[in-house]
């Protein structure tokens, strides 16, 4: 009986000192990797906002603002940041498509008009709804300063007040919505914030 406790505590022992050590070394791996990952996520965010609004020299965030929301209630900016040349705003938007969350970053000039849309995370399925993340559906987007009815995703066209034509993709109703509403929510951030001034 002695010897079956004695054989049950050895490998006991060895198993706890071996999840001890692997733990400090995850712990020590998070520690160093962890700052490197953020500065590299920042990274990417600067390079998509400049992306999204070339003429901006830098960007700072903007504090204390009020989030907006669209008008389905489906899509609200979670962070607005500022040119700080003036020359517009750069939006993050979460709203929900098919696959579930979906983050995108919008841009408005000083004048209210888009500048660029651009879907950073999503967990659609690859095919027909991830057609409406493609750089020339969400080119349509650049120069509007107001959307045409959500209504109109269902269809295929919509006529836009500038006398152009949107053209929506077939098929992907619910993720082209989801961009939509958060196209919509940064418009109503910016109107918020004063608008064109």
């Amino acid at each position: 009986m002695n010897k079956s406790k004695e054989s049950f505590a050895a490998p006991v022992v060895v198993l706890s000192a071996i999840c001890l050590v692997v733990s400090l070394a995850l712990a020590f791996t998070y520690k160093v990797a962890n700052p490197i990952i953020i500065r590299n996520n920042e990274a990417v965010a600067v390079a998509a906002r400049q992306q999204i609004l070339p003429a901006a020299d830098a960007f700072t965030m903007v504090e204390g603002i009020e989030p907006a929301s669209s008008t389905d209630g489906k899509a609200a900016v979670t962070e607005v940041y500022a040119a700080d040349n003036g020359t517009g705003y750069v939006m993050t938007v979460e709203t929900t498509s098919f696959g579930g969350a979906l983050t995108m970053m919008v841009g408005v000039d000083a004048d209210g008009a888009l500048t660029g849309v651009k879907v950073t995370e999503h967990a659609d399925t690859p095919g027909v709804g991830t057609k409406n993340m493609d750089n020339a559906y969400l080119a349509q987007y650049s120069g509007l300063t107001a959307l045409t009815s959500p209504d109109n995703i269902k269809k295929e066209t919509a006529d836009l007040a500038s006398g152009g034509t949107f053209a929506f993709i077939s098929g992907a109703s619910v993720s082209g919505q989801a961009i939509h509403s958060g196209v919509e929510a940064a418009l109503s951030q910016f109107a918020a914030m004063g608008g064109a001034q």
